[in-house]
């Protein structure tokens, strides 16, 4: 376990000494921060369960209770979208620890401890959804600007490298998304609400099951004049608005006791309007995503059981640029787990086809087509016996393109006691460039893979409601891709794709929360050092130190939350020349029960009215709320 002495020393610990030089309110910050992981163990005698779901699907791609779960894992459940409602994923997932996020016009980016957005795979009920395209995404990436919180049911987030198990590009994590699923009798619902911008929501629907079926059915529709997300710009019109229709269905069959089929689609159309740079006439843009499944569940014995499944995601972006192309997915997962002595052994085939054709576009680009198979064996195995908690994988990847890819993890978790555990974890990662990348005019088809190797270590705390976790990481990343457009052999007139040669990122995460008589507190704080080892700057758009703390409690019949984000300074370019200032917002949420089948939320964002910028020459909103109405009969 030598490799984890880069994890406690070098940089890692002079991040941590540079906290004691911070400014004072970044002192305070720390002691509040240090302050939680007290509180975990102090407030344990509170009488109160865990909200969290008893199985996690994304850590291993196993149903595995939370309780076994080494890895770093986060969960949000529908009831907590409803009651904080938030404007969109990025939103939501901005709340977790580990995770930063920020807005590019109509172009949303997610981080996961400091790791790329294109390096952050996203999974939609299994399957894989990425774009092929984006030169705001640097080169693909998920388009969560596409993703529908009313159609969502649960959200997984495993944060840490995970191609051992998922292949290419889960190199900082992986965020899972479950689409509503029926259960016992029949649920019909309806949301709706209205906010500022003129923000008006509406999305309804029905889920049941019986007689060996289930099935959901739900659509959803957002319509916002928007905000005027470039002032310093001249523009017409002044403001940016937008239209997101959704919809989601899932048919399930219960053929026996031991063999399910199950299909689900999802929908979700966006159009958009967005500034040129520089200004002038708003342009206009639509985006449609779609994803379908069909999956075979079957339990052959009490030790052996499978699922077979074929996917399909499609991406389409068209603007008036113009831009215009189509990024599609299609793959064939067949999973196989068979129970040997105490544990559990993995064996995945997989086999995923990328397509990506784009039209010429208005900088003069001409059309281009591009694809890539790859093929994959993953291999796993997890036991908790006792104390000890083990996890293990090794994967294979064969892309047409660039050849064989192996990666490795393992993970282990050792009870202290019976509320303390530590674990340890390592694991080695890579990205493919995308068909972009590689095909166009911009691309090279001397790029190589992107690949990382990480480290991490950990210490966690939990007693009924309260549960505090700190966790140390090093991810160093090689052949990472930039851009440049002083190249030599840059013909493309803008910038052009390159491998660089290292990065480091490395940090600490403390998060904890509990339930504190009438209080609920929760709260995290990161530290964060991501550095081009080729330059010495820092990565771009993320800050170095975050702070979030929240706190609800019940009053009469109300539940009243306050959110409390500070984020710190970060850099807009590669280069460090601009400067982003640090800021601090505060949120607060209002929930009622007006009977047994309606709930009332109100969400006050950005309370302060604090102008500050996410990326440089695009605001974020200013003060701004939310009401919203939810009904849902209640089952007899």
């Amino acid at each position: 376990m030598a490799p984890f002495a880069h994890v406690l020393s070098g940089k890692t610990v002079r991040v941590l000494i540079s906290l004691g030089r911070m400014k004072n309110s970044f002192k305070s910050t720390l002691v509040a921060a240090l302050s939680m992981l007290a509180l975990g163990s102090l407030l344990a005698q509170a009488q109160a369960t865990t909200s969290l779901p008893t199985t996690v699907v994304t850590a291993t791609r196993i149903e595995q209770p939370v309780t076994d779960i080494v890895a770093d894992v986060s969960i949000i459940e529908r009831t907590q979208i409803e009651q904080l409602g938030v404007g969109s994923v990025a939103e939501l997932l901005a709340r977790l620890p580990g995770v930063q996020a920020s807005a590019y016009g109509d172009a949303p980016r997610v981080f996961l401890r400091g790791s790329e957005s294109r390096m952050v795979a996203l999974y939609i009920d299994g399957m894989r959804v990425d774009t092929q395209d984006g030169a705001v995404r640097l080169g693909g990436g998920a388009p969560w600007e596409l993703l529908p919180l009313s159609q969502i049911e649960r959200v997984e987030v495993l944060r840490g490298p995970a191609s051992a198990v998922y292949g290419s590009d889960a190199m900082g994590g992986v965020v899972q998304i479950f689409t509503r699923q029926g259960e016992a009798g029949f649920h019909p619902y309806v949301n709706l609400g209205f906010g500022s911008y003129n923000t008006r929501k509406l999305s309804s629907g029905f889920s049941g099951a019986g007689e060996g079926w289930d099935y959901t059915l739900g659509l959803g529709i957002e319509d916002s004049d928007g905000f005027n997300t470039t002032p310093r710009w001249t523009h017409t019109p002044t403001t940016e608005a937008y239209t997101q229709r959704s919809s989601n269905f899932r048919l399930g069959r219960q053929l026996t006791t031991e063999h399910r089929l199950e299909f689900n689609a999802l929908e979700s159309r966006l159009d958009s309007r967005y500034v040129p740079w520089g200004g002038g006439t708003d342009y206009q843009a639509k985006a449609q995503l779609n994803t379908t499944g069909l999956k075979w569940r079957a339990r052959w014995s009490d030790l052996y059981s499978t699922d077979l499944s074929v996917n399909r995601s499609r991406i389409a972006y068209r603007d008036d640029l113009p831009n215009d192309y189509v990024t599609s997915l299609q793959g064939i997962v067949f999973e196989n787990r068979l129970r040997i002595g105490g544990g559990t052994v993995s064996a995945v085939l997989e086999e995923k086809n990328d397509n990506f054709e784009a039209q010429a576009d208005g900088n003069f680009n001409p059309a281009f087509m591009g694809k890539r198979t790859q093929n994959a064996l993953a291999l796993g195995y997890s036991i908790n016996q006792g104390a000890h908690a083990l996890q293990l994988n090794a994967r294979q990847d064969r892309d047409s393109l660039f050849g064989a890819f192996q990666t490795g993890a393992v993970a282990y978790g050792y009870s202290l006691a019976p509320n303390w555990r530590m674990t340890l974890g390592s694991g080695t990662a890579f990205r493919a460039p995308t068909l972009e990348q590689l095909f166009s005019q911009y691309g090279s088809a001397t790029l190589k893979p992107e690949t990382s190797r990480s480290y991490e270590a950990g210490m966690q705390y939990g007693q009924g409601p309260s549960a505090a976790k700190l966790v140390v990481y090093r991810n160093e990343i090689s052949s990472m891709i930039t851009s440049d457009q002083s190249l030599s052999t840059c013909t493309a007139g803008g910038f052009c794709y390159l491998n660089v040669d290292r990065a480091t990122i490395q940090g600490m995460t403390l998060s904890a929360n509990t339930q504190w008589g009438n209080y609920a507190l929760r709260g995290s704080f990161d530290v964060l050092d991501p550095r081009n080892e080729v330059t010495g700057k820092d990565l771009n758009l993320r800050a170095r130190q975050l702070l979030f703390f929240g706190v609800d409690r019940s009053v009469a019949q109300w539940r009243i939350g306050a959110e409390f984000k500070a984020v710190g300074e970060r850099f807009d370019d590669a280069a460090n020349s601009n400067r982003l200032p640090g800021y601090t917002v505060m949120n607060v949420t209002v929930r009622t029960a007006l009977s047994l089948e309606w709930q009332l939320v109100g969400r006050l964002n950005n309370l302060a009215d604090t102008k500050y910028e996410q990326v440089m020459n695009y605001s974020s909103p200013g003060r701004s709320f939310f009401i919203g109405l939810n009904w849902q009969p209640k089952q007899p």
